[in-house]
């Protein structure tokens, strides 16, 4: 029996020989397999995070970049804002001229004309009463002579000068308009540096 026992002891010891190297061989597996995971799981997670980085860069760049534009907007609007409050202010003090300081505009301008012979002078009802029949006698030239309209150009001030369905007008709204037009940019230059 001892020879019994002896075998099988030996197929014992040579089975937990066997159970010992698989579970060596088994445990190595698992844990290189465990490692590749950990690893794919550490570089899967380094890129999720480093595209969440660019996600949420490029998000507050947009952010940033939309705030900068919307001030800049409000900026420009505010300046346009002064702007016209600017040329409305303009008009208005036009509008508010001496009777002196409004036929002094006109024989500025009178004289420069291009027209010769008679035209009509028509005011704006700003404007009304600061020129006379008798002043624009005397204003006028052997070139050009005016004559004033009674009709006056609603809610505004100025006049306009008209010969054979040619107009020149010299509304302060249209002069300050073409002034707006023509040098807006200059003065905002000027104003705003």
């Amino acid at each position: 029996m001892d020879a019994i026992e002896k075998i099988v002891e030996q197929i014992l010891e040579k089975e937990q020989v066997e159970v010992s190297e698989l579970k060596k061989v088994e445990t190595a597996r698992i844990d290189r397999e465990y490692q590749e995971q950990e690893e794919a799981l550490f570089l899967q997670e380094s890129k999720l995070i480093e595209k969440n980085q660019e996600q949420t860069d490029k998000a507050f760049k947009q952010k940033s970049n939309r705030q900068q534009l919307e001030v800049k907007q409000a900026t420009l609007n505010q300046k346009q804002g002064y702007l016209e409050q600017l040329f409305a202010e303009s008009v208005e003090r036009m509008n508010h001229w001496t009777e002196a300081e409004f036929q002094l505009f006109v024989e500025q301008i009178i004289i420069q004309l291009p027209v010769e012979g008679k035209a009509a002078l028509k005011l704006g009802e700003f404007s009304k009463g600061r020129l006379s029949e008798q002043w624009l006698a005397e204003h006028s030239s052997e070139k050009l002579t005016l004559k004033l309209e009674k009709e006056v150009i609603p809610n505004d001030g100025g006049f306009i000068v008209s010969k054979d369905g040619i107009e020149y007008n010299f509304l302060f709204t249209s002069l300050v308009q073409e002034i707006k037009k023509m040098e807006s940019f200059k003065i905002a230059e000027l104003l705003f540096r």
